[in-house]
């Protein structure tokens, strides 16, 4: 029974829109709008870090690994 309510409720949409939450804080860290943005993982430390399409590069908040899209 456990098994079928982990797929019930896997099925279901999630219960907070994550997208527009990160849009809007980056909007307003940023001061102009955030279109769009990605999330990248390093694969030396394995930090989760995000990405905004203005900058031209990325770096690891945990080692300071250059990421280049």
């Amino acid at each position: 029974m456990l098994l079928e309510q982990l797929v019930e409720q896997a099925a279901q949409p999630p219960k907070y829109d994550w997208d527009a939450y990160y849009r809007w804080l980056f909007s307003t860290l940023a001061g102009r709008e955030v279109t769009s943005f990605a999330f990248w993982q390093c694969p030396h430390c394995l930090t989760i870090n995000v990405f905004l399409p203005a900058q031209r590069y990325g770096k690891c908040r945990g080692c300071d690994l250059i990421y280049l899209p």
